[in-house]
């Protein structure tokens, strides 16, 4: 019903006529470039499990009042950028009784099965389960997994609400109880996380995040062992995220830089307090109609920590082609370059292959400085109807650090995104 309506309007507009909606009120429509305006009301449609004062808290625009034209194109970007929508289409209509804002949505599936697994550099996880980004259409989530790390069993359980208090807080209560292996270990943690996080004008974010965690650990599968002593510890992170990148159907565009700071207490006696620093940098452009390059920068410093509190570098994690966990440091630079592009689109099933360059250079206790690099190609097979769903396959030649050798990865969601931050793990 929406598409018609708008060519009557579109046609109506280009004659310089009225016509009528649907229900058969006389309206044109206005033109973006005409507000400011005063906005009389916001008419949602296409909702039908969502409640209707979800979208209109994350428009944000106060009817009757006047609107300006990056007011009204925020708030549809917060639309998008929430997650619950596979489309969103907005106009203006002049109507008798004023300027009328007309939203249309398309609902995404909420209530979700979870799988995703990866598999790359020697490691392999599997993880199952279920979650609703959208419980009760108020834009709550909840969820619950079971993961298989090798031979490892472990879960989580979680509650998220995006919109804590009516605000934009973003609040999760999250307890796990995971299993990791290391080439040197294999390491078992129960622990509890509180998060908070503040969004501010729609371009900062500020965090404070709470984990309370014992390890406990024992021989790896492979490899010489060699066990730290068990740990109970205490981690407070503060963080700070500035600028936005906007989700625009499979493509992202805008930038980020994240800086967190966290203070660790623990009963190692070798590292009973320490502190550490983490930055990311995120870039996301669009090229054309169809092409996406997507930039990513880390690095981290920190005092001297326990063994499994320190960075790692690898296969699994942030660069492809090496094995998992290659590299345990105090002190790393890595950068991720991805050009995407869609070759084919549809409510169901959308591909997006991509090349990419991934590098890294890390002060290791072995061998002091360590650089990595590669290169591959990659594929990204995605279901837009569905939120957070679809499947990677990377395959990545090693540059440097040894021989050349290939390394093959696959696994759930892109490799880097926007969203990661947001992801349970």
């Amino acid at each position: 019903m929406f598409a018609p309506a708008l060519l009557v309007a579109l046609l109506a507009a280009a004659d310089g006529g009225v016509a009528e909606s649907d229900a058969g009120v006389p309206f044109e429509v206005v033109a973006i470039e005409a507000l400011p305006l005063k906005l009389e009301r916001v008419e949602i449609t296409g909702l039908s499990w969502t409640k209707e004062y979800v979208a209109h808290r994350e428009l944000q625009l106060v009817t009757p009042g006047e609107v300006s034209a990056t007011a009204w194109q925020l708030g549809l970007t917060r639309l998008w950028n929430c997650g619950l929508f596979s489309r969103v289409d907005g106009r203006l209509e002049r109507r008798p009784e004023g300027i009328v804002g007309i939203v249309d949505l398309e609902e995404r599936f909420s209530l979700n099965p979870l799988f995703s697994f990866g598999v790359g550099g020697g490691a392999a996880w599997v993880r199952v389960g279920a979650n609703d980004t959208n419980f009760l259409g108020r834009f709550l989530e909840w969820g619950l997994r079971y993961e298989r790390f090798l031979a490892f069993n472990g879960g989580q359980v979680w509650f998220r609400d995006p919109r804590l208090f009516g605000k934009r807080l973003v609040g999760l209560a999250q307890v796990e109880w995971l299993f990791r292996p290391r080439p040197e270990y294999t390491r078992r943690r129960l622990q509890g996380i509180v998060d908070v996080l503040h969004e501010v004008d729609d371009v900062m974010l500020l965090g404070l995040r709470v984990e309370a965690f014992r390890d406990e650990y024992f021989e790896p599968l492979a490899g010489v062992p060699k066990l730290p002593a068990n740990m109970q510890g205490l981690l407070v992170h503060s963080s700070i995220r500035v600028g936005r990148v906007d989700t625009v159907r499979l493509r992202e565009t805008g930038f980020s830089v994240e800086l967190r700071n966290s203070v660790g207490v623990t009963n190692d006696a070798n590292a009973p307090f320490y502190m550490q620093s983490w930055a990311e940098a995120l870039a996301f452009v669009m090229l054309g109609e169809r092409f996406n390059l997507a930039l990513r920068a880390q690095g981290g410093l920190s005092s001297t920590a326990p063994t499994e509190q320190r960075f790692y570098l690898g296969g699994l994690d942030l660069v492809r082609g090496y094995d998992d966990s290659t590299v345990r440091t105090e002190q790393f630079a890595l950068a991720n370059v991805e050009l995407r592009g869609v070759v084919f689109d549809s409510t169901w099933f959308a591909a997006v292959p991509a090349v990419f360059i991934d590098g890294a250079i890390a002060r290791t206790e072995q061998f002091g400085s360590r650089t990595l690099l590669s290169t591959g190609l990659g594929v990204r097979l995605l279901i837009p109807k569905m939120l957070r769903t679809g499947l990677r396959a990377d395959l990545a030649v090693t540059l440097v650090g040894g021989q050349p050798q290939l390394g093959f990865s696959v696994g759930v969601f892109q490799f880097f995104s926007s969203t990661d931050r947001l992801s349970i793990r």
